[in-house]
């Protein structure tokens, strides 16, 4: 089975809950069925050195929807699916900014890219160099990183091709990630 989502976010600050840029990758029997992105309004201040990073700042999301207005969204997309982030970053993000308007966490089963690529190719990022960008350069995966979507969808290519290479499905992957890189 290779049926899931890949989420990413961009934040304001260093705050992980700072949310102000969501992007969302449906995988459906291992193609692109969907995608959708959002600005988010973090009601909170923009730190020059992220806004370096992903180009938004207070006034490109002065008129965009809160997290509490984009919840029923998510919710609608993602509720009760695998969502696949790369690294912890996305999943500790959205913890915290739920946390902090006090809403229901995503009912969602986590998988995180980079523990699969760390296992899929041990002798090239069992230790280290599993960075977004690194393995996607690697893999011939071309996008734009620090947007949201572009990131969601290099995310889920690394775990196409970490099936492919592997032979190992989306539901083998939540139990692979689970044992050591090294066996």
């Amino acid at each position: 089975m290779l049926t899931f989502n890949s989420i990413d976010v961009e934040t304001a600050n260093a705050d992980r809950a700072s949310i102000c840029q969501i992007g969302i990758v449906h995988i459906r029997d291992g193609h692109i069925e969907d995608q959708w992105q959002t600005l988010v309004n973090p009601e909170d201040w923009f730190d020059p050195w992220n806004v370096s990073l992903h180009g938004i700042d207070e006034s490109t999301v002065s008129h965009s929807p809160t997290l509490p207005d984009v919840r029923d969204e998510l919710r609608a997309r993602l509720r009760g699916t695998i969502l696949v982030s790369h690294t912890s970053f996305d999943r500790v993000a959205f913890e915290r900014a739920m946390t902090r308007y006090d809403l229901e966490q995503l009912q969602v089963a986590w998988l995180d890219s980079a523990m699969i690529a760390r296992r899929a190719w041990p002798e090239s990022y069992g230790r280290s160099g599993y960075g977004l960008k690194n393995i996607a350069k690697d893999l011939g995966i071309s996008f734009t990183h620090h947007d949201a979507l572009e990131d969601a969808r290099a995310a889920a290519e690394i775990v196409l091709h970490a099936c492919t290479s592997t032979e190992i499905d989306i539901e083998g992957w939540i139990r692979r990630v689970e044992r050591p890189i090294f066996p």
